[in-house]
């Protein structure tokens, strides 16, 4: 009985740190394979191999056999672009050393929770018993640097922080319970196999909790490129707009011509002046001022310019000879756009004095850019100004923040009295 239940919890053990490996692999590279069933197979295979192995109690026999059945698999299984063979079979490696070196803390702490305890176990039981609480351990420390080696970085959520703390209590209080009623009956080694199946039920609620929340930021960053496209889109809409404004004026300037010359034929100078203003004041509003010298952001600015006469903002802005052609059109329309957007419904809150300025300056081998706009009192997140849209607030600025990044650039926000200030450093 003793033997089976050892092998039980040896099972358990090579399980978890077999699907925390396997699930490293899958996250970062690529399969070579299609057929899922091989993967399977190859994983089940080797989790019963090492586990056989394991019971031979040979530590370096047990390490050799991870090392080269992980490195094997990194290096035929999986494939990853611009990157040689090597380089996947020693991040596996890494990962085998670091599953020892907390699986052997894991061992030590038990050991010193057992000998604070008055407990008369057999060597079989205690062996049993440091399988399972180094396994809390390893997986508690994988958690913890999980976002240290994934490709995508996906932040905690507050629910995951909680779940994982409750389940971590949730087995602790496991183990100090049957390890404190332990002794030496036979059916003590059925309550380890039975805590060994929590610790993996654990596991899998962690794994869910973890899926929940990458599905929870992904959806989110769905949104922000929506709000992206949408952004987009009504700019190009309103551009098609003044395009059909202009079409219709070209339609009829042949008549507009011939009507003028006529008024300077007649002698009737003063009506001829007059109706050649009343062509450019037509035209006027249709052609973008010429701000930065940036086509994409001067059609931007002429029209946000429009928008905020309209809600009566005075608008200026500062250029000191510098060159925007470095960045791609979208960024500029997504940085801009977003921002002014954010500027104008701030002032739109405000009573009087409305005002957005944008002063763009070069320092080195650095654009900067400084906007400020007047605006009411403003909450703060970490630093981050909280919007008051509902459901998809920050979305905005989250797409701002992804552009100025694709430059190696930064963005810095502080609220001065009634001033809101944003200022955004490029590497051009």
């Amino acid at each position: 009985m003793e033997r089976v239940a050892l092998y039980i919890c040896t099972l358990i053990s090579c399980y978890i740190e077999m699907e925390l490996v396997w699930g490293f692999m899958n996250a970062r590279y690529n399969r070579t394979r299609k057929s899922k069933y091989l993967y399977l197979g190859i994983e089940a295979a080797m989790i019963l191999l090492i586990s056989g192995i394991h019971m031979l109690a040979i530590p370096v026999l047990n390490l050799f056999i991870w090392l080269v059945g992980v490195g094997l698999c990194a290096f035929f299984l999986f494939q990853e672009e611009g990157s040689r063979g090597f380089k996947r079979v020693l991040e596996c490696e890494a990962i085998i050393v670091f599953i020892g070196i907390t699986e052997a803390l894991g061992t030590v702490y038990a050991d010193w929770v057992l000998r604070l305890l008055p407990l008369d176990i057999s060597q079989t039981l205690v062996s049993c018993f440091e399988i399972i609480f180094s396994k809390i351990i390893v997986v508690l420390c994988y958690i913890l640097v999980g976002r240290l080696i994934k490709r995508k970085k996906v932040p905690f959520s507050k629910m995951q922080y909680a779940a994982n703390i409750i389940i971590l209590a949730y087995i602790l209080l496991n183990i100090f319970l049957l390890s404190n009623n332990m002794d030496n009956r036979p059916g003590d080694y059925l309550l380890l196999v039975n805590l060994g199946c929590i610790v993996i039920g654990d596991f899998y609620l962690l794994y869910f909790s973890r899926v929940i929340n990458e599905k929870d930021y992904l959806t989110f960053e769905i949104k922000a490129l929506e709000e992206q496209a949408k952004i987009q889109y009504e700019y190009y809409l309103r551009q098609e707009q003044n395009y059909h404004k202009t079409v219709h004026i070209l339609h009829d300037v042949n008549k507009h011509v011939k009507s003028i010359e006529q008024l300077y034929l007649s002698k009737d100078r003063k009506n001829a002046a007059e109706y050649a203003g009343q062509i450019g004041d037509m035209l006027e509003p249709l052609l973008p001022v010429k701000y930065t010298g940036n086509p994409i952001l001067d059609i931007l600015l002429t029209d946000k310019a429009m928008q905020m006469e309209e809600k009566s903002i005075s608008f200026g802005i500062d250029i000191d000879h510098v060159g925007l052609d470095f960045m791609e059109a979208i960024d500029v329309t997504t940085i801009f756009g977003n921002l002014l957007d954010n500027a104008i419904e701030a002032c739109e809150e405000v009573d009087r004095d409305r005002k957005i300025h944008i002063k763009i300056d070069s320092y080195h081998e650095m654009v900067v850019i400084r906007m400020e706009n007047s605006c009411k009192s403003v909450k703060w997140k970490q630093e981050w100004p909280v919007s008051q849209k509902g459901e998809n607030r920050g979305i905005g600025l989250l797409n701002v923040k992804r552009a100025i990044e694709k430059y190696d650039g930064d963005i810095k926000m502080k609220n001065e009295g009634e001033l809101f200030i944003v200022d955004i450093f490029l590497n051009a």
